[in-house]
């Protein structure tokens, strides 16, 4: 939303920066100042020929002038600041608006719809778009109800193309399968996810494709490609504990997953055909990412070397839960999971460090767009990071996120802005828009519209504000600047993107981290260094340069732990309980009017936000909780507490 400045300043260090929208907006022209007399004053009379002074006149009082507000003032006024809105882009920002509503919609309806009905309402909103171009208004409300439309649809052929057979009911048979994932848990059990290549002792005759199931211990020598088998226990994927609860079997669906359980004894490997070409791709994929954790893991060794593990290829399940549970409770268990963030400090290190590079041949510098080079470099290595750490969700729609960003870069682009944010949206909504619904692509892309927000607001004002040359100062009053400045930003980036996910974050998970400002205060700088580090040490690695730097990140690591530790032990209780539907939709609206107005309208977002805030309470707990199975009946009896 903020790119870069059309004046720049030519005094030194003085730089101006606009918004691109605001280029959109209407410039009354500025007539020339005509040539006038001085004027006279008010109350001072003009010296007379026999006066040597002059007189003071008796001075009126001020005269204030109330313009009476009708409703068509209003209206046009409103009117106006649309017409301006639309001029500046907010209907292209408003597209994922509209698509993530209809695939809301669609996960939300009781009865399954089939292809028809959602392709004929396509069809027949694109029709009405296509007649009533002539008429604006209308026009735009069918384009959203055409956009509403292609939401659902695309979350009807995701879940089409998903296709996952799910287990029916609990079962035991003898289970092989080819090894996709091994993790190591924090209990000591090993983690398979397998393709089902057969089952007997009964045969299943809607076997799942895929399973996850866990064992006591496994052969030294079984790795990702193995044909391992073995008697287990199978169970389906669990619904929601409660109506609007997280929901597993939502997300093993779509993960392809469609039983979970547990060996029965030690599982075997036995001798298979050769895999299919992308089994075997994807085996030697694996198996380069569990030799590196195994590398990463013997290199520092502990928690420390298990949470680094998962910052370099996204093998989190050996953390201890007591450190998980610490980082939930502070607000920086985002630093775990591979998303933007990572994306983020990889792509800059990579630049950071190429453009330092190019920076000693001056001569090569000033005749090649070395930033684009750069730009690319980072490009190819976040895509390599993204595949290495197993192509999570999150950190796809994070590559997505910051893919848009960089290419922007190549073609001289402004690379942070609201336009860029919304054609990621757009990407991710298209290829998985079942994630729509999940606390993850809520809360990332809630916490980056607003930052772009905000700092696009912030460039206006620089922009608006004059600004002096900068003085010169000692070199200890330069690095305090230099420290307070820093800590000021992440500390308005903590309270911005914290205030923009906090209600999203009760919603699904009923808690919130009260003591996150300061935990991220004190925990982000040594983040940055440590994933520094991380990609020094990964770029080393094959030459086995490794060592010190995976040391100094197990440093860094220890002190981000002791951190996170010793807050958590002085946060207060982070359960809130439930919050109702409504609030949450309500601070949607207002977050979305906030972050993509530039007029006047912005404004209208504060009652939907003050509504959102009065209503957070309106919600009735449920007076009978039944299982899905009907096995188990929770009753309320008083003071927060259930019997089962």
């Amino acid at each position: 939303m903020a790119g870069p400045g059309r004046g720049v300043d030519e005094s030194e260090g003085a730089i101006a920066s606009v918004s691109e929208r605001s280029l959109f907006a209407d410039v009354s022209p500025v007539e020339p100042l005509p040539v006038s007399l001085p004027a006279s004053h008010p109350g001072i009379q003009p010296l007379s020929p026999d006066r040597s002074a002059p007189i003071p006149a008796p001075i009126p009082g001020p005269v204030v002038h109330f313009r009476r507000l009708s409703l068509s003032a209003i209206r046009n006024s409103v009117v106006s600041a649309a017409g301006m809105e639309l001029d500046r882009g907010v209907a292209f920002l408003l597209v994922p608006v509209f698509l993530a509503s209809g695939v809301i919609v669609y996960f939300s309806l009781a009865v399954e719809p089939d292809f028809p009905q959602p392709i004929a309402v396509v069809v027949l909103t694109a029709l009405c778009a296509a007649v009533t171009r002539s008429w604006r208004k209308t026009h735009l409300c069918f384009m959203a109800a055409l956009l509403c439309a292609l939401g659902v649809l695309a979350a009807k052929v995701e879940t089409w193309r998903a296709g996952t057979q799910m287990l029916g009911s609990v079962i035991q048979t003898q289970l092989t399968g080819r090894v996709v994932r091994l993790d190591q848990m924090a209990n000591g059990r090993i983690r398979l996810t397998l393709d089902v290549i057969s089952t007997a002792r009964p045969t299943l005759r809607y076997a799942p494709e895929r399973v996850r199931v866990s064992a006591r211990k496994i052969p030294a020598e079984m790795t990702a490609g193995s044909v391992a088998t073995g008697y287990a226990r199978l169970l389906p994927p669990t619904g929601p504990v409660r109506p609007d609860s997280y929901d597993f079997s939502f997300d093993s669906y779509f993960a392809g997953i469609g039983a979970s359980g547990f060996f029965l004894g030690n599982p075997k490997i036995v001798a298979s055909e050769d895999a299919p070409l992308a089994a075997r791709l994807s085996s030697s994929i694996e198996k380069a990412r569990e030799t590196i954790a195994d590398h990463i893991r013997d290199s520092i060794g502990g928690a420390e070397g298990e949470i680094a593990a998962a910052l370099i290829v996204g093998v989190r399940a050996g953390i201890p839960e007591e450190i998980n549970e610490s980082m939930r409770r502070t607000g920086i268990y985002h630093i775990i999971s591979i998303s933007g963030l990572h994306m983020a400090l990889v792509a800059g290190t990579i630049m950071g460090l190429l453009r330092g590079a190019f920076a000693l041949f001056p001569d090569f510098s000033s005749r090649r767009p070395v930033k684009k080079y750069a730009a690319a470099a980072a490009l190819l290595s976040i895509a390599a990071y993204l595949i290495f750490s197993g192509i999570v969700v999150a950190a796809e729609r994070s590559f997505i996120m910051l893919a848009v960003m960089l290419v922007a870069v190549l073609f001289d682009r402004a690379a942070l802005t609201m336009r860029n944010l919304t054609i990621s949206a757009i990407a991710v909504i298209v290829v998985s828009p079942h994630e729509v619904v999940g606390p993850s692509f809520q809360m990332s892309f809630a916490a980056t519209a607003a930052l772009v927000g905000a700092y696009a607001g912030w460039s206006d004002y620089r922009a608006d504000k004059a600004t002096a040359p900068p003085q010169r100062r000692s070199p200890a009053a330069f690095v305090t600047r230099k420290l307070v400045a820093g800590t000021g930003t992440i500390a308005m980036t903590s309270i911005i993107a914290g205030s923009a996910t906090a209600l999203f974050a009760i919603w699904h998970f009923q808690r919130v981290s009260p003591l996150s400002l300061f935990a991220n205060l004190a925990v982000m700088p040594i983040v940055t260094v440590v994933m520094f580090l991380a990609v020094v040490s990964a770029l080393a690695m094959p030459f086995g340069f490794d060592g010190p730097f995976l040391d100094m990140m197990g440093k860094g690591l220890t002190a981000m732990i002791a951190i996170s530790g010793w807050i958590s032990e002085r946060s207060p209780v982070d359960a809130v309980g439930l919050i109702s539907l409504q609030s949450v939709l309500l601070v949607t609206v207002a977050l979305v009017i906030a972050t993509m107005a530039t007029t006047w309208l912005r404004l209208a977002a504060l009652p939907f936000a003050l509504a959102g805030l009065l209503t957070i309470s309106e919600t009735r707990t449920p007076d009978v909780l039944i299982s899905e199975d009907a096995h188990l009946v929770a009753l309320p009896i008083g003071g927060g507490e259930l019997a089962v």
